[in-house]
Parts: C-alpha cells; structure tokens; sequence
C-alpha cells in the first residue's frame, strides 16, 4: 500500500514539471490530430454519398456569360440553374458580361450557389492591369498596374490584397492570377506585360507575393500556365503552339515560378494548351499530357487542384472533339476542366468513359480529394 501511494505521488509530481509539459504536448497533438481526421472524415463521407454523375460534374468548370439576345448574363437564367443542378457543376467562371454593380453581382453568385448541391468553385480572371473584368463593370475597385508595371513585390502583394479583398465581397472565392509565366520572348503575342518579369527569380519573388495578398483574403490564388508561356511565337486561343526548351532549361527557367508558388501553398495550378516536344514524347498539349502532369506531381511535388486552361480556345478545338479532348485530359490526372466547348458533350463523355471503365473509380476519387479537400479548407462545405 506505501508503495502504490509513493508511486500515486510520483506521477502526480511528474505532470506538475517537465512530464506535464510532454503530457500536455501529447494531448495537443492529439487534438490537432483529430482535427486532421474530421476533415477526411467529411469529405470521404461527402464522396461516398455522390453519386458517379455528382462526381463527374465536379470536376467541370462552366461559364454562362451572354443571354440568347447577346446580352450579357447578369441575372440568373432558370436554364443556366437548371445546368449547374443537373451537371452537378463543380464551379462557374464569371466575365465582365456577368459584372454590373456589386449588388447585382451578389444576387448572381448567391443564385448560382443556390442552385448547387455541392457548393461551387466561383472563379474569374482577375489579374489587375490589362486582364481585368472589374474594370468594365461599376463594381467599385482599385485600379492596378500591369503585372509588368510593378517592380517591387510589396506592390504585387498589395495587388492581391486589394483585388481579393473586392472579389471576396461580391462572392468569388476562386482567381485565376497570377500569371507565373516569364517574359522571354519579346514578340509574345498573348503573354508580354501580364508577366512581371524576364527573370524567373524576380516573377517567382512577385507571383509569391500576389498569392500571399490574395489567399489571405480568403480567395484562392492560380498560377499559370504551366508549363509555360512566356516564350511562345503564338496565342493558344488562336492557335497552337509550342516551348521547344528541353525539360533540363524549362527546369532551371520556366518552371522556377511555379515551384516557388507551390511552396508557398498556391490553390490551384492552371495548365496551358501548350505542346513541348523536346521535353515531352507524347506530342500532346499539356492539358492532354499524361507526362507535363506528371511533372506537375512528381518533380514539382503538388497535390492540389490542376484546372485546365479554358477548352474551348483554338489550340485544342481546331484538333480534338469537345468529349475527346475533357476525356484525355481526366485520364491525364487534371482535375477539373474549364470551360469546354459543349458542357452537355463534355459531361456525356466522362459519364461514358467512367461507365466504360476507361475513368476507373479511383482516378474520379483522386480528383473529388483534391476538389472536395479545398472547398472544406475553404469553408464552402
């Protein structure tokens, strides 16, 4: 009986020094641990309550940006909530169509989210200087430099604090910025001063400011397009087009950028329609290449959210089918595709090939962790 109080002591004396200190260490572990688990927990439980075709529609982006007469769509059409229910959408991209006044904009999103089951991505290009869809609207905002304009990164991340503080507003909580491509070929036609720089240290320093304005206004930051565009001859929306770099220089240059955003917790990854045939042998945009997303995963190390650049843009039209082209991009391990030209052909055809087995269970689970796990940390689920 001495020995079982001396003991009782002991311990008690143990938890009011050091081994209280490790107790408390382990308990708070185990708190933050759990906090891990609730969060699978939630979005398994949401997965295996989806059916194959909820599934599907999250990984499909759509924009709704003119009404039949041509005017813009800035009231909610019932056939457009019909689409984002029946497709089961995982997001919508707004343009300046879209835009009018901050209250109108609101009504529009909140009708939109309305409408979905699962809540939705609500993403536009938001860049600030010359890609700008606030810019048309009356929407009150600051006006920004070009991305080229800026010189210091302390104004890139007042960039992204400002233009996510007004999207955050309105109910947008996806930005398709910042451009993380280098400007190396002066006659670009599409990229030029949307870059910051000619020198990937210097946009890697600036795009990892904007990302850090931006996310810590609660709005998820994209950068883009890998793997990429700065030294192109040709606009993708146009036409196709090609990096000829070898994978050792797109490594030490093109790629910095991107690398550097990802480690400092990028949302989204957007890959472009861009063909590198002496860094890659399948000969395939890398929207459609298996290997430039393997790049993505494996040698730049992210597991988030790679979203296409918009499908319906020349470089991938003039060539693949709407149903082919979003097919070959899930099989290549995208996520989520933007834009296709046709939502009904495009949702048709993943059902089809998820059905046929050629999209197995597993490669639409891979993505719906990746969707599903942002849209929790983001607060939507």
């Amino acid at each position: 009986m001495k020995h079982w109080l001396i003991g009782l002591l002991a311990v008690l004396l143990c938890f009011g020094t050091g081994c209280g200190t490790a107790a408390n260490e382990q308990i708070q572990e185990e708190v933050t641990k759990t906090a891990e688990e609730i969060r699978l927990e939630t979005i398994e439980k949401k997965i295996h309550s989806m059916s194959v075709e909820e599934k599907i529609g999250q990984l499909l982006m759509a924009d709704f940006r003119s009404n039949l007469d041509g005017s813009g769509m800035t009231v909610l059409r019932q056939d457009v909530a019909d689409s984002i229910q029946g497709y089961h959408l995982g997001g919508v991209i707004l343009f300046a169509e879209n835009l009018d006044t901050l209250e109108q904009t609101q009504i529009l999103i909140q009708e939109m989210q309305n409408a979905a089951k699962t809540p939705l991505f609500i993403g536009i290009d938001e860049e600030g200087g010359l890609v700008s869809r606030l810019k048309k609207s009356n929407i009150p905002h600051q006006t920004m430099l070009s991305p080229g304009e800026m010189k210091d990164p302390k104004e890139a991340e007042a960039a992204g604090k400002s233009i996510g503080e007004t999207l955050y507003s309105m109910g947008v909580n996806v930005d398709f910025a910042p451009v993380a491509d280098i400007n190396t070929n002066p006659d670009n036609p599409v990229i030029g001063i949307r870059s910051y720089s000619d020198n990937p240290e210097e946009v890697a320093g600036m795009v990892c400011a904007f990302i850090k304005g931006l996310q810590n206004e609660g709005i998820s930051a994209t950068v883009k397009h890998f793997p990429g565009h700065g030294d192109t001859k040709a606009d993708s929306h146009k036409a196709e087009v090609f990096v000829t770099h070898d994978l050792e220089r797109l490594k030490a240059i093109e790629f910095v950028p991107f690398s550097k955003a990802i480690e400092a917790g990028v949302a989204f990854v957007m890959v472009g329609h861009i063909k590198t045939p002496n860094a890659t042998t399948d000969g395939l945009p890398a929207t459609l290449s298996s290997q430039t997303i393997a790049l993505l995963r494996d040698d730049l190390k992210y597991n988030g959210v790679v979203i296409t650049d918009a499908m319906n843009m020349k470089a991938i039209t003039e060539y693949y089918s709407v149903g082919e082209s979003v097919v070959m991009s899930v099989l290549a391990g995208v996520d989520m595709v933007l834009m296709p030209g046709d939502i009904d052909e495009a949702y048709q055809s993943l059902l089809e090939a998820t059905k046929e087995g050629r999209i197995t269970a597993q490669r639409l689970d891979q993505s719906l962790h990746r969707i599903l796990g942002l849209k929790y940390d983001k607060g939507l689920l």
